[in-house]
Parts: C-alpha cells; structure tokens; sequence
C-alpha cells in the first residue's frame, strides 16, 4: 500500500500540528539514513518539520586505530581518518536534504564500542526526547549493527507519539526485494505482524535524494551503487511505490 508523505504527521498532538514538527532519523551508520529515508526527509522537510539524522555509530574521528576492513578498502588508515571523512560527506548529504546531523561517538562493530548497550540507549534518548516521530532500521536487519541497535531500541522503547521501521537500503537493492507483512520480526519482542506501506513522494524529492546520496563518494563503490548502481536503485524504489515504512504507533 502507498501513502502520502502527510501520514508522516497522522496522530501528532495538536501542539505539535501548531508548530514545526520534529522527526529524528535514527542511523546506523554515516549513510543508512540517507539512502533509505532522503526523499521522505526532503518532503519533510519542505513540509516544514525539522528533520534530524542521528548516526550511532559514527567512529571516532580523533581515534588512531587502525582502520577496519571495510573502511580500509574505502581507502583509510586509521579509524579517526575514516570518520573525519565520512562525517564530511554526511555533513554535506543533509545539507543537500536540509536536515541536521547529529552523530554520536560509539564504535562499529569493527572498533572498539567505547560504551554499553545502556550507554548508547541513553544516549539515543538524550536525543530523541521531545520528537513528534522516530524512525528507526527495520529491514533486512542484515547487518549485526543494525540488527542490534533496533532490537536496543524497540526492547527498552521509545517515550515519542510516532515510532516507525523503516526499509534498509542499499540492503533491500543488493537483495532485490522490499519487505512484505511476512518480513515483519525484527526482533523476537515484536511478534505483532503490521503492515508496510510505501510513502509516494514527488520527482524533486528523489532528485535530491539522489545528490544527497552522491555526497557519501567514499562508499558508493564498495556498496554497489557507483556509476548506474545508484540510479538502479532509486528507479526500482520508485517503481515499487517509494520507502517502505511501518508504523508501529
């Protein structure tokens, strides 16, 4: 099922209608929100609510580890160069879509964590506090970061009016599907079926989208959406009916 970008804002309180509402786009990593979420933010944004993408696990940009495989095919050395630079791209992705970054400091799975599950929780609730709606990854849940942070979240839960899943891409291209109601069990706590719907938005939003996701040049290649991999990938995702979304509140 398809719904318009306005759905985004279904159930706010009256307050929030009154004022500019505030959604916070919970990202796993220095791109997962933006290749998944940036048209839906650019419509949000163009709509007037102040969108805000939160990146966990963000890195250490002043840390001299030595860089992990992936980052290290990505051409870096050392962790701090890896995430000095991807957060320059990610800077530069949200200014295109109008949104704020914000990134929190915890390792990826191939670093050191510098904190507890406990430690990241608050901290992502430091953040979230006051947001009119949350999203957070979904599916495929392929990757253990992912996997991990939204079974975080969902078991400890989240004190905001509208909580949504949202559709990993480039997992769900790489994969060649988009979920279904079947595919909805992230985590064993939610044993709930709900349905996905697609949020329609316009051509410019997924142009810009598409500059925006152009910013994270160091990971393009690696991820398999350099030269027509990424115009694929947004193709196939507009022919579907836009970003899967599920509502969980």
């Amino acid at each position: 099922m398809t719904v318009c970008c306005e759905d985004l804002y279904r159930g706010c309180d009256v307050a929030a209608k009154r004022r500019s509402s505030r959604i916070v786009v919970v990202s796993p990593h220095l791109d997962d929100a933006v290749l998944s979420l940036g048209s839906t933010v650019a419509h949000a944004v163009q709509a007037g609510s102040k969108v805000e993408i939160l990146t966990v696990f963000s890195d250490s940009p002043v840390s001299q580890a030595e860089a992990g495989p992936w980052d290290s095919r990505c051409g870096f050395t050392t962790e701090g160069e890896a995430a000095a630079a991807r957060r320059a791209e990610d800077r530069t992705a949200c200014a295109v879509l109008g949104a704020e970054p914000r990134w929190l400091d915890f390792g990826d799975e191939c670093y050191e964590r510098r904190g507890s599950d406990e430690d990241i929780y608050s901290a992502v609730i430091s953040v979230v506090d006051g947001a009119d709606a949350v999203f957070i990854p979904g599916f495929p849940l392929v990757h253990a970061d992912h996997a991990r942070l939204s079974s975080l979240l969902l078991r400890r839960g989240l004190n905001c009016p509208r909580v949504a899943l949202y559709g990993e891409q480039p997992y769900m291209f790489a994969q060649g599907k988009a979920p279904t109601d079947a595919d909805f069990a992230p985590t064993p706590v939610l044993a709930a079926t709900l349905p996905w719907r697609y949020v329609r938005t316009r051509r410019a939003h997924r142009r810009t989208k598409y500059r925006a996701a152009r910013s994270y040049r160091a990971q393009l290649y690696h991820l398999g959406l350099a030269r027509f991999g990424l115009h694929q990938m947004l193709w196939r995702e507009a022919a579907r009916g836009g970003e899967p979304i599920v509502w969980l509140s």
